[in-house]
């Protein structure tokens, strides 16, 4: 049984990617990033991203990471927020650790892609 499968299919990740999706948004730390973005979009390519490498059928439709990303300035620290947020949700939701540990690895990696390689404190 594959990742996607073991979180209920492509509708249980839709439903985590919600989930996600709307933490993010009311986030006190990163939430500001997302004033004014389309949420459906965000969750439509988050779960497409999601679910093509966790053994779904979706194919990540959206505009490379890199040009997406880059412009919107995140630091390592919103990088990581996110991704802690990501962990909680699906923690939350009683996700495996293991399949929580592959998912977080996954997206761990584009870091240096999609921040700035910044910190989130201010240099002296």
């Amino acid at each position: 049984m594959n990742e996607i499968e073991r979180i209920g299919g492509e509708e249980g990740l839709e439903r985590l990617i919600r989930l996600f999706v709307d933490r993010v948004f009311a986030d006190f730390i990163i939430g500001y990033q997302f004033e004014g973005r389309d949420k459906e979009r965000i969750v439509r390519h988050e779960t497409e991203f999601a679910s093509a490498h966790l053994g779904g059928v979706q194919v990540y439709a959206g505009r490379p990471l890199v040009s997406a990303h880059r412009p919107l300035k995140i630091n390592r620290g919103h990088f990581r927020r996110r991704l802690a947020i990501l962990r909680t949700v699906l923690s939350e939701q009683g996700i495996a650790e293991d399949v929580i540990e592959r998912w977080v690895a996954f997206e761990r990696q584009f870091e240096r892609a999609i921040t700035d390689g910044t910190d989130c404190v201010r240099e002296p």
